[in-house]
């Protein structure tokens, strides 16, 4: 076991523990807090468990800042800020409205469609042309997460190109040229064409059937709809609930499938195992390959955070970034082999299998049983085919998640 200048260790892998395969230039797991000069601004970074808890549990002085959060909040009053953005009773009461339609029997209702579109899906899968999975896998999402949200009345293959051409650029990135200015278009486009061939006929079903009295569904889009929320406010949660319920679980089924194909002895693991073994297989692919690599907070008020070597007084204003992928693998809450694969870790009580993959406190997330159910469930129907990869995916970092975006790999059934 190596450990390094920036405090990641390298280690050899356990049998059936393969290592983390997505390394950033900038990874780093000490120190466990400190203030980084580098980028737009001064910002204090945490890699420790405890404290990044600590910090997503605050209930007040802090505000969300990541995924273009800074940028929503100096727009003003002008839009309803969507529910990723929202703070004290706002936040609480949108967030209540939303967990009925991620209670566990809700989303173990979703089984049966998930089973039925993962297998229509993977019965595409041939011997001669190789498929890309990630394209699969944004469709499975499209078919689950447009199920949660309540859009349903336009082609889920058509949704899956508008949503993808939208997901594949930098929504936070500024115009400052000619290049830039051509993807904002682009993005804006792409958003231009969600909303007019999926979000705005979905919303026109929902008023029609609430205005003939006919029993509404129960998704996001019926909840915003008898609430009054405009057309531009649904607009901006659909976006919201496609982000997390479709381009990030689409990262997670390929990241998962790329670490089983790449591993016989995890790959023969998996498919012997029953459910629960399935699921902490799953779980700790996630752990170790957070979706989500940063979470950024904002305080608005004074703060004072319990650093490792005393406290820190934070003034108002002050730009935090919680390293996920850092504080995943904290070798004093996951034990040995910290960026290891290894299923069914002794982890401390309360602390979940996949430490802070969904965030942590009043802003996680609240789509993440759906999230895992719907990766075992496709991920399983997959690999009860002879399946093999024609090499490993393309790897991209994504600037608003500060994950990966993962595409072009390639699967097809061994001829």
């Amino acid at each position: 076991m190596t450990t390094h200048s920036n405090g990641l260790t390298e280690t050899t892998p356990a049998p059936g523990c393969p290592v983390r395969k997505l390394t950033r230039p900038d990874d780093a797991a000490l120190p466990a807090l400190e203030l980084s000069t580098t980028g737009d601004e001064p910002r204090w970074v945490v890699r420790t468990f405890d404290v990044a808890r600590e910090v997503l549990r605050a209930s007040e002085g802090v505000r969300q800042a990541g995924f273009g959060g800074d940028r929503i909040h100096r727009a003003g009053p002008r839009m309803r800020p969507p529910i990723l953005y929202l703070e004290g009773q706002e936040h609480h009461t949108q967030r209540r409205a939303a967990a009925r339609l991620f209670a566990p029997k809700v989303t173990e209702d979703y089984r049966d469609l998930m089973e039925e579109v993962s297998e229509r899906l993977v019965g595409s899968i041939g011997t001669r042309r190789p498929v890309d999975l990630s394209r699969l896998s944004l469709l499975m999402a499209v078919h689950v997460a447009g199920r949660v949200i309540g859009l349903t009345s336009s082609s889920v293959r058509g949704m899956s190109r508008r949503l993808d051409a939208f997901f594949a650029g930098d929504s936070t990135e500024k115009v400052t040229d000619l290049g830039s200015l051509v993807r904002s278009l682009r993005r804006n486009s792409a958003l231009a064409r969600f909303h007019w061939f999926d979000v705005r006929p979905a919303i026109r079903a929902h008023r029609r059937r609430a205005a003939a009295g006919a029993p509404g569904q129960d998704d996001v889009i019926a909840q915003l709809v008898e609430q009054g929320f405009s057309d531009l406010d649904i607009l901006t949660e659909c976006v919201t609930y496609g982000a997390a319920g479709m381009a990030t679980t689409r990262e997670f089924i390929t990241v998962a499938v790329w670490h089983l194909l790449d591993d016989p002895a995890l790959l023969a693991r998996y498919r012997a195992a029953g459910r629960e073994e399935r699921l902490a297989i799953l779980d700790e692919t996630l752990r170790l390959e957070p979706v989500v690599g940063h979470l950024y907070r904002r305080t608005t008020a004074p703060l004072t955070l319990t650093g490792p070597d005393g406290p820190v007084d934070l003034p108002e204003g002050t730009l935090i970034d919680v390293d996920i992928r850092a504080v995943n693998a904290e070798h004093s809450v996951v034990g040995d082999d910290p960026l290891g694969l290894c299923p069914g870790r002794d982890l401390p009580r309360g602390v979940p299998a996949t430490l802070m993959s969904f965030g942590d406190g009043h802003h996680r997330c609240p789509g993440a049983p759906l999230a895992i159910m719907e990766t075992e469930v496709f991920v399983t129907t997959l690999l009860r085919r002879d399946v093999v990869a024609d090499g490993p995916p393309n790897v991209r970092w994504n600037e608003v998640t500060q994950g990966y975006d993962l595409d072009r790999f390639l699967v097809r059934v061994r001829g």
